[in-house]
């Protein structure tokens, strides 16, 4: 589920616990109070405009990617959630940010990838940090690695097309699920950009519609002047006319 809105604040962590009830709900603000109290909530990866993280819900294991641009606050959750304009899992996170959000550097991200060494693409490099964290956590065993493995092979179809990738074993953990998050940090990615190049595409086709309404508003004005053209000419002969007519009876009245 993916959401925009206007915002006018400048950073995630203005978004205060106030803010954010007065846009989600008393009802969904509660629920998201209470998983960010519950301490459910798993950063992945942040910086002062956007996030990236997880939230253990109530049936399982929910990513959220929040971005904040321009003006406008985005949001995304792989929830099956109708909550408006953003679910309980994403207030979680904004409230994390809140709490936690001031001491970050305002663009971690961007500082980490001018360290990096260049990448064919950006979206790999993007994902680097998250192996780089596992490096001291090589616990995978061959369970583990055979549930991964699975779990690999049927989301490989749907990156890119779906938000919601196949669910995550609950016995998935340390740096398997790690590797999980990667994975749909990359899809998220994907996503974006797949859905930034429709929008492009339908402000494109929106122009297009209104230039042909706007032009055929223009061919009617064009047909309303020259009617009003024709019968302006038309009132000038039968003012000429008129004229005419009183020279005329002048005189005649005159004689």
């Amino acid at each position: 589920m993916r959401n925009r809105i206007s915002c006018s604040a400048q950073e995630l962590s203005q978004l205060d616990p106030d803010m954010l009830q007065s846009v989600v709900g008393e009802t969904v603000f509660k629920f998201g109070n209470q998983y960010f109290s519950d301490q459910r909530v798993k950063i992945l990866d942040a910086d002062r405009a956007q996030v990236m993280a997880e939230v253990n819900g109530s049936y399982g294991v929910y990513s959220q990617t929040i971005k904040l641009r321009t003006g406008t606050l985005s949001t995304r959750c792989s929830c099956p959630s109708t909550e408006q304009p953003f679910c309980r899992h994403c207030v979680a996170v904004l409230l994390y940010q809140f709490h936690n959000g001031s001491s970050l550097k305002a663009s971690a991200k961007a500082a980490h990838n001018d360290q990096a060494s260049p990448a064919s693409d950006s979206r790999v490099s993007a994902a680097v940090p998250y192996f780089e964290e596992s490096k001291g956590a090589v616990d995978l065993n061959f369970w583990e690695a055979i549930l991964f493995i699975d779990w690999v092979q049927k989301a490989v179809g749907l990156l890119g097309k779906e938000a919601t990738l196949p669910p995550v074993p609950d016995s998935l953990r340390g740096i398997a699920r790690e590797w999980v998050g990667v994975v749909e940090h990359l899809n998220s990615q994907l996503l974006e950009s797949e859905e930034d190049r429709c929008d492009v595409q339908r402000n494109l086709q929106s122009a297009e519609g209104m230039i042909d309404v706007l032009t055929k508003k223009l061919d009617v004005l064009k047909g309303e002047a020259e009617t009003a053209q024709q019968t302006c000419s038309g009132l000038e002969k039968k003012v000429k006319q008129l004229e005419d007519s009183l020279t005329e009876f002048s005189k005649l009245s005159s004689s």
